[in-house]
């Protein structure tokens, strides 16, 4: 009945038309709608590294005071965690839609103070991380060495130093994770050594621990030793050891003949990797791999097109036979999707 009342009269049809168009036009401008609504839950990660320790004694000794104090934080939905056999524990805190990240980021960092106390000396040393993150990553970037004349520990390091901070700093990353160990003095000890010399481990560590520091010594002429002294000279010490031969030289003990024991007697020392636990290559070229996520409230086209800037400036110092790729790139779908409704439109 009412198409054939608006076929019979096609001009009132199109005025109908012509209005509900105008009506709409204007009700996109001023309608207080968003364009681009919080649809993912905003979310915290929590990091902390506990060397040595297994998976077991990560739930028992972090994980159980860390969420038992972040627990029931405001606008919380849930958490999860996972601690692996490699000492590296992680969680994941998710709040409700609309939340202010770094409100809730504030409000997980006082939390995890109160849990600080209860932590095991080797996890509070080392510190813990908060940050606001997406649920998803953004990207896989991998550093590589094309002919191979890099390798992977090298390559690692390196990031470490002069990329992941770059990227830290790109406005909406909300955390780069790099899949990668740093150079480390790595000290193997002889047992049978060790027992000859009467020496245990905790020995080796204090030595290591009380021989490889940054000390403050003091100045000469200072007050109130010397109130009169025109001059005051500041001392400075060698301060924190920097290579295999001076490692080799810590002292361990003095026998009772005057002799010393040190380090290189009962162990052998290079530098190798911080951890062996993680190794990454790019088809047969070595690599390093880094995952980056957008921060809760950041848009990822953006976030990614910084990304790769930020990597285009990184390019011009890199090393020789050194160059990123980016192996994964999640914004790519959205680009495809925008063109195809560009181009139906």
């Amino acid at each position: 009945m009412f198409s054939k009342f608006f076929i019979n009269r096609p001009r009132f049809a199109m005025v109908i038309a012509c209005v509900l168009m105008i009506s709409g036009g204007i009700s996109a401008v001023s309608l207080p709608i968003k364009q681009y609504p919080d649809v993912a839950p905003p979310q915290i990660r929590v990091f902390a590294s506990f060397p040595g320790a297994d998976a077991e004694t990560l739930a028992n000794t972090v994980a159980a005071p860390l969420e038992e104090a972040i627990n029931g934080v405001d606008d919380m939905i849930y958490m999860s965690s996972t601690s692996s056999n490699s000492g590296i524990y992680t969680l994941s805190i998710s709040f409700r839609t609309g939340t202010d990240s770094n409100m809730a980021l504030v409000k997980v960092q006082n939390r995890i103070q109160q849990a600080v106390p209860l932590l095991p000396t080797e996890v509070t040393q080392r510190g813990l991380t908060a940050n606001t993150s997406f649920s998803d990553s953004l990207g896989f970037i991998a550093l590589v060495s094309p002919n191979g004349t890099r390798d992977s520990l090298f390559i690692a390091d390196y990031v470490y130093n002069n990329v992941s901070n770059v990227l830290n700093r790109v406005p909406g990353i909300g955390n780069v994770e790099v899949f990668g160990a740093r150079y480390s003095i790595r000290v193997w000890l002889d047992p049978a050594s060790l027992a000859s010399m009467g020496l245990s481990t905790g020995d080796v560590a204090n030595a290591i621990s009380s021989q490889n520091r940054q000390a403050s010594i003091g100045a000469i002429g200072a007050s109130p030793g010397n109130e009169n002294s025109p001059l005051v000279y500041s001392l400075t010490t060698r301060g924190r050891l920097g290579s295999v031969k001076e490692f080799e030289e810590i002292i361990l003990r003095t026998t009772e003949e005057g002799g010393l024991v040190r380090l290189k007697d009962v162990s052998r020392i290079e530098l190798g990797a911080e951890s062996y636990n993680l190794n990454a290559s790019l088809g047969n070229s070595p690599s390093a791999m880094m995952s980056v996520s957008q921060a809760a409230d950041a848009n990822a086209l953006d976030v990614m097109a910084a990304t790769r800037k930020a990597l285009d400036e990184l390019s011009k110092n890199l090393p020789s036979d050194m160059e990123f790729i980016i192996g994964y790139d999640s914004t790519d779908y959205v680009r495809a999707t925008i063109m195809e409704i560009s181009w139906t439109l």
